[in-house]
């Protein structure tokens, strides 16, 4: 399978868009979980990366029909759920952006119908692993055929086991390995996010099939570092 790699931001402002196709990444996944980053503004990213050959994600603010519907309706390619924790969430999702007779959505005049003319695209839906729950139910997510590809949010993980499982004996890394073995041994392609090309290099190495990078937090590093300069 081929290795990709991409950005994740919630300011796609059009220089970042454009030197992201320029510089040939595979995707870029557009962050509207708790952030002000509106479906109006997908849409836009969608419009300007067309014909492109970059992808466009979208992590959702929330699993509702509604919510994903809108997102969807923007046309891009693949909806990236958080804070998954049971199979039935993923269920209620991919009927909520499947037209009928697969799912409920309607059959709205939109760029994802190419304003009304075709429906029969829907965009892939991937989970993001950031609960314990959602660990303990990858074998169910990878099986159940309606996960497109999976993506694991260490920070936020973290937090869950601490909040919810303190007296788990497990690292997060273990837990990532356990369920990345488990997408993997079931044909689910997965991702990890890195901070910086090394760390890229080192999620490849451990088994992803792509990686994404944090544009916001990364270009504070890079800025971090040239003004670091101007002390020595």
């Amino acid at each position: 399978m081929t290795r990709r790699v991409g950005v994740l931001t919630a300011e796609p402002d059009r220089l970042l868009i454009s030197q992201i196709a320029q510089a040939g990444l595979g995707f870029v996944v557009l962050d509207a979980e708790q952030t002000t980053l509106s479906a109006d503004r997908c849409a836009d990213v969608v419009l300007a990366l067309a014909g492109s050959g970059v992808d466009v994600s979208v992590r959702v603010p929330d699993l509702s029909p509604q919510t994903l519907v809108t997102y969807a309706n923007t046309g891009v390619t693949e909806l990236l759920l958080p804070q998954v924790r049971t199979l039935a969430e993923i269920e209620a999702a991919h009927r909520a952006t499947r037209f009928p007779p697969a799912g409920t959505r309607s059959r709205q005049v939109s760029r994802a119908s190419r304003y009304g003319t075709d429906f029969s695209g829907a965009p892939r839906i991937a989970v993001l692993v950031e609960t314990a729950d959602a660990v303990e139910q990858a074998a169910s997510f990878a099986k159940s055929g309606l996960v497109d590809s999976a993506w694991f949010g260490p920070t936020d993980l973290a937090d869950d086991v601490r909040i919810n499982r303190p007296g788990s004996a497990s690292e997060v890394a273990e837990l990532i390995d356990q369920a990345l073995g488990v997408f993997r041994e079931h044909g689910v392609p997965v991702g990890l996010p890195a901070a910086d090309a090394a760390g890229v290099a080192a999620a490849f190495a451990r088994g992803a099939d792509a990686c994404s990078v944090y544009w916001e937090k990364c270009l504070l590093s890079v800025l971090g570092g040239l003004a670091a300069e101007a002390d020595r």
